[in-house]
């Protein structure tokens, strides 16, 4: 199926190209599927630029926060429904999404080397996805909550 798609399509349509979407690239940010409908994704190595401006000068800025919730959610929706579109037989270039609401709750001041942010999908449908996910620093702690709803574009038969 991956083979019928061409070279500009987004990134986002194939597990193997994560990391490679401008998306991820922009903010340093690795992602994988833990399971289909399950994503981690990673900021391994903060910069300046990603710290402090309002907070703490040593935690991520809630901006980057919101950025990975973003991904991990999103990422974990497409995880969820790649594998329906390929039983299906339906073309992976005509599937997309965007984010119609992302509520985030800042727990603790997002402070550690590295971060992690887990998207996990609670229901997903041809026109409507919920997920919700959690920030963890490099000791496990939770930074910050999010839940999100998603419009999704669900290619027809």
């Amino acid at each position: 199926m991956a083979n019928d798609l061409p070279a500009t399509a987004a990134p986002y349509l194939f597990k193997e190209r994560w990391n490679e979407s401008p998306f991820m690239q922009a903010q340093g940010l690795t992602a994988e599927e833990v399971t289909p409908g399950e994503v981690a994704l990673y900021l391994r190595s903060p910069t300046p630029a990603q710290r402090g401006a309002g907070g703490p000068p040593d935690a991520i800025n809630g901006g980057v926060i919101s950025y990975m919730f973003d991904g991990a959610l999103g990422y974990a929706i497409v995880s969820a429904q790649l594998p329906l579109l390929q039983a299906a037989g339906l073309s992976l270039a005509a599937y997309s999404q965007v984010t119609i609401n992302l509520d985030i709750t800042y727990l603790a001041a997002a402070r550690g080397e590295q971060f992690k942010a887990i998207g996990r999908v609670l229901r997903a449908g041809r026109g409507t996805a919920f997920a919700e996910g959690e920030l963890l620093n490099e000791r496990g702690e939770v930074c910050a909550s999010a839940k999100g709803i998603w419009r999704v574009f669900f290619p027809r038969q």
